[in-house]
């Protein structure tokens, strides 16, 4: 198994406030230079150890989708849950632990640790006792440069792979997706800059774009690239850029590159067995994942000029529809090829995005 490594990076800042809190529903403050995380916590504070089971969620993004979410409290099976988070609130502590009483799964606790110093975390014993006990782990939204600064090279991440070699269920949304493949677009040379599709597919070796590698290991995240908040962004040029990226830079040769993109408010929801299914939240439009395999090396991927890259096989999952990781094939979704020359997407279907469920 290949090592974590990093393609292009630049430093980010370490911020430097650290504060430890530990309470039901409202932090309480501890020494400001021993722990650099804020800890919220619903439930018992006693540690209970469970059976679990493994499950992998690949969300989206917007509006959490509460079926991934029940799924995966399932096969934590009332142990204790554990949100992670580089910004934000503990807003998933009091709808997670409702959430699987609402399903008759109580969970013995909820806990959300908000990483406040990016470089002491990861080797923090108290962050990765937490990580060792929790019995279901999932990475909420925010920026994937900040998880990749906190994971990269850490104790938190060979701990936090170690859980999920022992079976318990992870996942996450947006930036917790973007982190989840084995090719990470991390985000990190981009900065506060959004790269867009027509700035990737007009220059594959833009400034913005920068990879990490063989951060976190599942079964089934081999040859994987993700993408987020994907058609709602019109993310698919540049998704197909990082495809083409993985090839030219050879950690994929032309026919083993895969992507999984995926829609707001849509999850894919993976079992060990790499037999996967879609779930979405009521109401969500445009609701959907996106399944990518390459067939051929781009023909034309280097600086300043625009991407040629053809004969990209897509498969369309939608609510319901399934797939399986291993086999690569699926059931109840819509089948299309892209091709791009000169940097300008065309679809066997007429359609980018493919169209509606057949």
């Amino acid at each position: 198994m290949k090592e974590t490594k990093r393609k292009k990076s630049i430093q980010k800042q370490v911020i430097t406030c650290a504060v430890l809190a530990t309470s039901l529903l409202l932090p309480i403050s501890a020494s400001a230079a021993s722990v650099p995380y804020t800890l919220y916590q619903v439930g018992s504070t006693a540690d209970k150890a469970t059976s679990t089971s493994f499950g992998q969620v690949y969300m989206g993004g917007s509006t959490d989708v509460d079926e991934a979410f029940k799924w995966m409290i399932q096969k934590a099976n009332g142990g204790d849950f554990l949100v992670i988070r580089a910004t934000g609130t503990d807003a998933y502590n009091s709808y997670i632990y409702d959430l699987a009483k609402s399903i008759g799964k109580p969970l013995n606790s909820v806990s959300t640790i908000v990483v406040d110093d990016l470089i002491r975390a990861g080797s923090d014993s108290s962050l990765i006792d937490k990580i060792n006990k929790a019995e279901g782990i999932f990475f909420a939204g925010g920026n994937q440069a900040d998880y990749v600064d906190f994971l990269e090279g850490s104790p938190a991440l060979t701990a936090l792979n170690n859980r999920i070699n022992q079976g318990i269920p992870f996942g996450g949304t947006s930036a917790g997706t973007m982190i989840q493949g084995n090719h990470i677009y991390d985000s990190i040379s981009a900065g506060s800059t959004t790269l867009d599709s027509k700035t990737a597919l007009n220059n594959p070796y833009s400034s913005l774009i920068s990879f990490t590698d063989y951060l976190i290991h599942t079964p089934h995240n081999n040859n994987i690239q993700t993408d987020t908040h994907f058609e709602q962004r019109d993310r698919m040029g540049r998704f197909l850029t990082f495809l083409a990226r993985n090839i030219q830079d050879g950690e994929e040769t032309g026919t083993s590159a895969k992507g999984i993109a995926v829609n707001e408010q849509s999850a894919l929801l993976v079992e060990k067995d790499g037999s996967a299914k879609v779930v979405t939240q009521p109401g969500s439009k445009n609701a959907a994942v996106y399944l990518a395999k390459t067939n051929k090396a781009p023909t034309t991927c280097i600086s300043g000029q625009p991407l040629t890259f053809n004969n990209i096989s897509i498969y369309k999952l939608f609510n319901g529809s399934t797939f399986n990781l291993s086999t690569w094939t699926g059931s109840g979704g819509l089948a299309y090829t892209l091709n791009v020359n000169g940097g300008v997407i065309t679809s066997s279907t007429g359609k980018v995005y493919g169209g509606n469920q057949p």
